[in-house]
């Protein structure tokens, strides 16, 4: 735990591990406060002057995240301690709606601007001094801070609002250019500087534009940043002009001391005087002091637009109507807002405040008749986001319009019961889903150990057998399992095409029955698949052709017509005996066609009784694949005496 400077009345504790911000910080509080630094949280709980510390300056990513029980933590330890909070943009509109619940005094928005970090902590010193019950007096430092502008040439307003970053002066800095300056910046520096000094002379310390001190100065202070005469010509030109404000208020011209401090607040806003002098031109000035109403409601000052309104009501200066529809109408134009955005609490608050000033206001029926249709609007999302599901947005919005008066009891119950059961059935659904998760799961691990078994099947040629190592089986096993599984789909893919380039070497092979078993597998994996379909039709033609070219004995066939063939009488007479082996087709109509003598005993006596005979015979025509087909027979016809 490092200190840095004196040890005055107020205690800051810095909670940052941010190098530039500490540097920040450490400039805007210079020596007039005593500053503690602690790295993390640990540190700052475990701090032993916790209970003193006044003012808190933390960086939002070493409250864990959560910053609200972490501000608590530090507050029971730090009674009235007063917290200012730097986060990112993201972290931006939670911190804001903490500062706006009074849990923090002020957000800075990292990066943070020295400027904007030092007002923030010379505002927060004072509310903690407030709370305290002292007056907010801080000792001039020795050492003055000064700030770098970015010049623009021809408006000097907008060259003092220009804020970058501080430059601490070194006390034994010498005035004049530098000597790491080049002549040509030297000559022009002394320049300025001399016109700077012939215009502070004249008592041209703001006009005429581009030929007045602070505009000579500032010109020297674009050549030569660290240049001690220019930083101590602008605060002196300050001085003489808020004398002149002082001249100004004693002799009834408010409205050329405003335009002054206007002028200084661009120039030094962080000048110790400018505050007190703001408040005597709010005293003197009505338009002042609504401006400054305005601002103050702007800023959610609450408490101090209502003072000014006290202020105008209690005196002569100001109409009072007018001051109460800028306060009160600017208060509630902030709760219409907070309204709005489902900030109900902060909108009854203010609308609160109001009644209290003047209960008979007539903003306050409208923005009450506002907070009605809100009333209905925020039930309508409830319901409707309990059916989308969105419980979470539903519950919020239930809350919220349960913190509206005159909210329905009866609707609100309703409403929640609702999102009970709306609860109850998502979780239910939740664990089903889950249970149906692993369920898938077990049968993706089961569907990928199977496609292992089914590959080695492959590899090995194990495609049908045997029964139960085979990458049919396999296979079969994952459609069981999950059909739509990719590893099926291609399995049963690549087990078709195997199968179908076995069953077109089988039919080259004539391996007829063998084809016909491997063909009904690709049937039951590929369906009515195009090329199973050309494989099967290729098997019926080539087998019924092969079945019908295959010479079958006589008596496997079914005669329904026999006539006996006559013994020609030239070989009766002569005594002769013999046989005639014959080939015939028997067609789809069961008669005979193409009869062939194939052989003959004693050639050239019974060949033609043979052929006469035959051609006569019909028979039953044979059967294939429920079809009739014709079929090549053969028979033998004995001729005996």
């Amino acid at each position: 735990m490092a200190i840095a400077g004196k040890k005055p009345e107020i205690k800051i504790l810095m909670l940052s591990s941010d190098q530039e911000f500490l540097g920040q910080v450490t400039d805007a509080v210079e020596d007039r406060y005593a500053l503690f630094h602690a790295k993390n949280l640990k540190q700052a709980l475990d701090f032993d002057q916790l209970g003193q510390v006044a003012l808190l300056i933390a960086d939002s990513e070493l409250l864990t995240g959560e910053p609200a029980p972490v501000l608590e933590r530090l507050s029971r330890r730090a009674p009235g301690m007063v917290p200012v909070i730097a986060g990112t943009a993201r972290e931006k509109p939670l911190l804001q709606k903490m500062m706006s619940e009074g849990k923090i005094f002020r957000v800075l928005t990292k990066p943070c601007q020295p400027g904007q970090t030092r007002l923030y902590i010379e505002a927060a010193v004072k509310q903690a001094m407030q709370m305290r019950g002292v007056d907010h007096i801080v000792e001039k430092s020795s050492e003055r801070s000064w700030k770098k502008p970015v010049l623009i040439v021809g408006s000097i307003a907008a060259v003092l609002m220009s804020v970058s970053f501080v430059i601490p002066w070194v006390g034994d800095k010498t005035e004049g250019p530098d000597d790491y300056l080049d002549p040509g910046h030297r000559v022009l520096i002394g320049e300025h500087l001399d016109m700077a000094r012939s215009a502070m002379g004249e008592k041209r310390y703001f006009e005429p534009k581009n030929n007045n001190a602070i505009y000579f100065y500032y010109q020297i202070l674009s050549l030569d940043p660290d240049n001690v005469s220019a930083q101590r010509g602008i605060m002196a030109a300050a001085d003489e002009v808020l004398a002149q404000s002082e001249q100004d208020l004693l002799q009834n011209r408010p409205a050329s001391a405003a335009k002054a401090l206007v002028m200084i607040r661009n120039v030094l806003p962080d000048h110790p005087r400018l505050a007190f002098f703001d408040s005597l031109v709010g005293a003197t000035s009505p338009e002042q002091r609504m401006s400054n109403a305005r601002r103050a409601i702007d800023a959610g000052q609450y408490e101090q637009a209502f003072g000014l309104l006290a202020e105008v009501s209690a005196g002569d200066s100001a109409t009072p109507p007018a001051m109460e529809k800028v306060v009160l109408g600017g208060v509630l134009e902030h709760a219409r807002a907070a309204i709005s955005s489902g900030e109900i609490g902060r909108a009854l608050d203010l609308i609160d405040r109001v009644k209290v000033i003047n209960s008979s206001y007539g903003g306050i029926a409208e923005i009450e008749d506002h907070l009605g249709r809100k009333y209905v609007a925020l039930m309508s999302v409830a319901r409707t986001e309990t059916d989308n599901g969105n419980l979470d947005t539903a519950e919020n919005a239930l809350r919220q319009a349960e913190s509206i008066p005159g909210a329905g009891v009866s609707s609100i119950r309703q409403a929640r019961s609702r999102i009970s059961k709306a609860r109850k059935a998502m979780g239910e659904r939740a664990v089903a889903l889950a249970a149906q998760k692993r369920r898938e799961n077990q049968i993706d691990d089961r569907v990928n150990a199977l496609n292992r078994e089914f590959r080695a099947s492959i590899a090995d040629n194990r495609l049908v057998a045997p029964r139960k190592g085979n990458a049919l089986f396999f296979l079969n096993e994952m459609q069981k399992l999950n059909p739509e599984s990719r590893a099926y789909l291609a399995g049963s893919r690549e087990l078709t095409d195997i199968l179908l380039e076995q069953i077109w070497q089988d039919l080259a092979a004539r391996e007829y029955a063998a084809a016909e078993s491997l063909l009904k597998q690709a049937e039951q994996l590929a369906g009515d698949n195009e090329d199973v379909s050309a494989a099967r039709s290729g098997l019926e033609k080539d087998w019924a052709a092969h079945r019908a070219s295959v010479v079958i004995p006589v008596t496997q066939m079914i005669m329904t017509n026999f006539v006996q063939p006559e013994f020609p009488k030239r070989a009766l007479r002569r005594n002769i005996e013999g046989w005639v082996d014959v080939e015939f087709t028997v067609t789809i109509a069961g008669e005979v066609s193409e009869i062939e003598i194939i052989g003959a005993k004693k050639t050239g006596y019974f060949e033609k009784a043979t052929q006469e005979a035959v051609a006569q015979w019909r028979f039953e025509p044979q059967i294939f694949r429920g079809e009739p087909q014709e079929q090549r027979v053969s028979a033998r016809l004995q001729f005996n005496l």
